[in-house]
């Protein structure tokens, strides 16, 4: 990566290139369980033209990238990424149009949920309280109360990375599954992302919205650093997969600071300095004794960028 070391030097000088670039930057604390190491390069395009010239100069240079949106479903790992990690966050528009409400991948869903709300629009509700971006969210095909992401999607704006062009995608439900996008294969880099919304009455909208984030609370969702929903849900095993975690007496069990929530045992949480080992170690312990006790086998949701690098 010597070459694009180079030329970062005049990347915050570059006319073609508005937002943050550094170098071996700090990765812990941009994601929600406060784990992992630094990234080779960092930056974060303030609008769609610098992400296009990052990806391409990237390109021309052979180095990987790795797109970062609010970190909320991911384990970095301890040694960091050894790539270009760009951050969407500066990508973070809202515009409502008719039935279509427009968002930028980097849109957290908290101002997503606000917009929202200020603006009388209805039909992201279930998604309040999620932690995370709205292009991660459609990476993951995030479900909430009974309605994934996929349900209220009509169309998606990306970069193919294979000829750095804008391209289209419209919503079709064969491409869709509980947790799976059509985005989690191939390099497809998530630009915009285009709602089904509707008017509603703006008091019904915040209520029901401060209900699903009442309820996360409640539930310990923000107790403490986490990744969210360690594991998939699987309907041929007849219950959630925290109710057999918590059946097999996992619940509390530790490795290092990674701890299975006290109160859910889908949930990982960091009591302090867990690393990202920790995490991977607890994880496969779980799985362990689940598939040993009851002979099923839970299928990780949360990503760990070291087995990514492994492919």
């Amino acid at each position: 990566m010597n070459t694009l070391l180079k030329k970062s030097v005049n990347f915050n000088i570059e006319s073609n290139f508005r937002g943050i670039f550094l170098e071996n930057e700090s990765l812990k604390d941009k994601t929600t369980f406060k784990i992992g190491g630094n990234a080779t390069f960092f930056a974060q395009p303030k609008d769609e033209k610098s992400l296009l010239y990052l990806l391409k100069v990237a390109k021309e240079n052979s180095v990987p990238v790795f797109i970062l949106g609010g970190g909320s479903n991911l384990v970095i790992s301890d040694d960091g990424i050894d790539a270009l990690v760009i951050s969407t966050l500066d990508l973070n528009f809202c515009k409502l149009k008719s039935d279509t409400l427009s968002c930028g991948a980097g849109c957290t869903i908290k101002s997503i949920t606000e917009f929202c709300i200020n603006n009388s629009i209805s039909g992201l509700e279930n998604f309040a309280g999620l932690p995370g971006s709205c292009g991660g969210a459609v990476f993951m095909n995030a479900r909430c109360y009974d309605i994934s992401v996929s349900d209220v999607l009509k169309s998606v704006k990306y970069i193919d990375f294979s000829d750095l062009t804008l391209k289209e995608y419209i919503f079709d439900s064969k491409d869709w599954d509980y947790k799976k996008s059509p985005f989690q294969s191939g390099d497809k880099f998530i630009v915009e992302v285009n709602f089904k919304v509707r008017k509603g009455r703006k008091n019904d909208i915040f209520d029901k919205a401060e209900s699903y984030i009442t309820d996360r609370e409640l539930k310990g969702h923000f107790k403490y650093p986490s990744a969210g929903s360690v594991f998939k849900n699987n309907r041929s095993f007849g219950k959630p997969s925290g109710k057999i975690i918590d059946e097999v007496g996992l619940r509390g069990f530790s490795v290092g600071d990674a701890q299975v929530a006290p109160w859910h045992g889908n949930f990982i949480i960091n009591t302090g300095s867990a690393t990202a080992m920790d995490v991977k170690k607890l994880v496969e312990h779980i799985q362990k004794n689940v598939q040993e006790k009851t002979g099923f086998l839970l299928e990780c949701e949360i990503i760990f960028t070291d087995s990514l690098s492994e492919k």
